[in-house]
């Protein structure tokens, strides 16, 4: 699961560096319905990436914060995983906004209603956003898998938690 998520988040970035070098090689409109396509493609394989890399934290988070329920102690490994998402998020969710900001506002630049330079700026700031986001994605990722491993250690040389039956109509005499 984290090498497809990982492998999605990197063929997006290359996706969004053909795109944009196709724009810039662009003379006159000569190649716009392939840049248009590329980049619908492109915006497309970024939401679809971040997305579901942010519903893996998000799911991981749950089964950890399940596992250590019963466990007083394991408080510390679901602070851990909030902040794996506190960190993750954030520039997923930039490079989601910025890479969609970037498509749509490019038909506005095809139009002349807005200026070249905006889908440029937009474009950056997309890139830029694509790239911390994979850097942190991968990061937390494997700090993630090791966190999995010490709940793992974690789980198998704690005792038991004794859970209490209630609502059975057996009281303490156990009549």
């Amino acid at each position: 699961m984290v090498l497809g998520l990982l492998t999605a988040s990197l063929v997006s970035i290359v996706c969004f560096i053909i795109t944009a070098f196709m724009g810039f090689m662009m003379v006159g409109r000569t190649g716009l319905g392939q840049h248009f396509l590329f980049g619908f493609f492109t915006t497309f394989l970024v939401t679809l990436a971040q997305s579901m890399t942010m519903f893996y934290f998000i799911g991981t988070g749950k089964q950890v914060k399940d596992l250590v329920a019963n466990h007083p102690s394991g408080k510390e490994f679901i602070q851990r995983t909030k902040v794996f998402k506190a960190r993750v998020f954030p520039p997923a969710l930039w490079a989601m906004l910025f890479t969609m900001a970037t498509m749509i506002l490019g038909g506005g630049v095809d139009t002349r209603v807005i200026p070249a330079f905006v889908h440029t700026v937009l474009a950056t700031a997309a890139l830029y956003f694509n790239v911390v986001a994979f850097w942190k994605e991968a990061k937390y990722m494997v700090e993630h898998n090791m966190l999995m491993e010490e709940l793992d250690r974690f789980l198998r040389s704690a005792p038991p938690v004794p859970v209490e039956v209630v609502g059975h109509g057996v009281d303490s005499d156990g009549k």
